[in-house]
């Protein structure tokens, strides 16, 4: 994931630079690396999920970029008798799964 932020990162470097400081969207995908991460999390969330609602317990996750917590709370929306929250500070902000 850090090395195609770099790669999006430069190549939106070098668009804007030929366009004169204009902005660009740039979005750098291998092989549907991104589609199978974005669902690797899914799987993952809701399994954290099942944990918290057969414990009981709060269930932390570890700490992950903005665009990884809206994976997981966009999953966890529709499983009932979770709520997800954020917390912490950036960069060690994350996302914690209680029973509701």
């Amino acid at each position: 994931a850090a090395t195609l932020a770099a790669m999006e990162e430069l190549a939106r470097t070098a668009i804007q630079h030929r366009a004169s400081g204009g902005s660009a969207y740039v979005h750098v995908d291998v092989q549907g690396y991104r589609e199978r991460r974005k669902q690797a999390l899914i799987d993952f969330a809701l399994d954290v999920a099942r944990r918290a609602l057969d414990t009981g317990e709060d269930q932390a996750f570890e700490p992950m970029p903005a665009s990884d917590r809206k994976i997981v709370h966009d999953a966890l929306q529709q499983v009932e008798g979770v709520t997800t929250i954020s917390e912490g500070l950036e960069p060690r902000r994350k996302v914690v799964v209680t029973r509701v």
